[in-house]
């Protein structure tokens, strides 16, 4: 009997274009929860979240405390920096110098991954203090994407099947600098797409048209 030399679940046509010498691809980790996952499933790099570390900054005339940090699928690993703007109110940016949210003291905070409720100290925060939470890179393993990114933003597309299982596997990712064939990506939602193209991952393809097609002069 001949022996079948197709992949079944087969490896997708995900890939229209990709960087040299495989730039576009890394090996990585994917945590499943079960379920098979088909190749070209958008990933969220859950990171395992690493910990988080509060900081008020040298010359700061307050000294606010904060309660336990807790970090999300979402956190950026970095710091963030909070900048109080009153006693009792500050804000936050991202690693990446993007205003995630604002805070007062004493209530919880939650946006951009990152959870802390900062209490006042005995001396009171004036604006223009600043203080710092850093985040941990953790392992960078990866999840399946889920919609509008509940779970974090979509980052990788996976290249090989992976069967069910519950656990980590070893597989290869799609992670930068490529285009991508829209009809071979599972789980792709407007909110995804936009997190893919912060990674240099383009979508090609138009929802009801039924070819591909790249720019052209």
């Amino acid at each position: 009997m001949a022996t079948s030399l197709l992949s079944t679940p087969r490896v997708k046509a995900v890939i229209i274009s990709e960087a040299s010498n495989q730039r576009s691809r890394e090996n990585i980790v994917v945590t499943q929860s079960g379920t098979a996952l088909a190749s070209g499933t958008l990933l969220t790099r859950s990171g395992d979240a690493g910990e988080g570390t509060f900081a008020m900054d040298a010359g700061a005339t307050g000294n606010p405390t904060a309660g336990t940090i807790t970090v999300g699928a979402a956190a950026i690993p970095g710091v963030y920096v909070i900048e109080f703007t009153a006693a009792t109110k500050f804000t936050v940016e991202d690693p990446e110098g993007k205003t995630v949210g604002t805070g007062t003291l004493g209530a919880a905070f939650s946006k951009g991954g990152v959870g802390v409720t900062l209490t006042a100290g005995a001396t009171p925060a004036v604006a223009g203090d600043t203080a710092t939470i850093t985040v941990a890179a953790g392992s960078g393993k990866y999840i399946a994407y889920t919609a509008n990114g509940a779970a974090g933003p979509a980052d990788a597309v996976l290249y090989n099947w992976l069967p069910a299982k519950t656990g980590d596997s070893d597989a290869v990712g799609f992670v930068r600098d490529a285009e991508l064939n829209r009809f071979e990506l599972t789980g792709l939602d407007a909110a995804g797409q936009t997190d893919l193209a912060k990674k240099g991952l383009i979508v090609r393809g138009t929802a009801g048209l039924p070819t591909v097609s790249t720019p052209a002069l």
